[in-house]
């Protein structure tokens, strides 16, 4: 999977503005990139009609193009892929179970109308995930010592998140990431924490 992560808005749309002149990611050739419509899905609170996620682009094979065919996404880094939450809102749930409350709970917090079953596969996807993202991280800083594993949540998923909170404090402090690693950490490798 090829995506591009953008900071902001701004960003994106100046990414995009400058298609003409980027190379491909797939095989490197400049000029041939257009863009090609774009990804549509749900945002929370807005489940009657799907809206614009992230925009397509398209390596022209096409006439006199010497392309690859092929197709990426320019996506923002407050967005996740097949997630209807924002990068916010996963901050502030995957924060709340670190600190002891429950997933239900924590996802209560977030006063979200998703199913009851949500958290449940949103905490899921994040415990399948502790591999890649251990890996992608320890490229950034050595791993931190948990000194107390909380309770409800075991060791690994507590060691990832100080180890997220430690690579990208600043981050907290930094209006572009929206005060949030996690969209720090997506800029940074250019895909998705979850």
């Amino acid at each position: 999977m090829c995506v591009r992560i953008c900071g902001s808005k701004n960003d994106a749309k100046a990414f995009l503005q400058k298609l003409k002149l980027t190379a491909c990611p797939h095989c490197h050739c400049v000029g041939n990139l257009n863009r090609h419509g774009t990804l549509q899905g749900y945002q929370r609170g807005i489940h009657t009609h799907k809206t614009a996620r992230a925009t397509r682009v398209f390596c022209s094979n096409r006439n006199q193009n010497n392309g690859c065919g092929r197709t990426f996404s320019v996506w923002i880094a407050g967005q996740i892929k097949r997630l209807s939450i924002n990068a916010n809102e996963l901050w502030k749930f995957l924060d709340l179970v670190d600190k002891g409350a429950s997933k239900r709970q924590a996802f209560a917090k977030l006063n979200c109308d998703l199913s009851t079953s949500a958290p449940y596969r949103i905490w899921k996807r994040f415990r399948e995930a502790q591999p890649t993202i251990r890996t992608a991280l320890s490229m950034v800083l050595a791993s931190p010592q948990v000194n107390q594993p909380q309770p409800n949540i075991g060791n690994a998923p507590s060691g990832t998140w100080a180890h997220l909170r430690k690579a990208f404090k600043a981050s907290l402090a930094n209006p572009i990431t929206h005060d949030n690693p996690i969209a720090a950490f997506q800029i940074k490798f250019q895909t998705f924490l979850l």
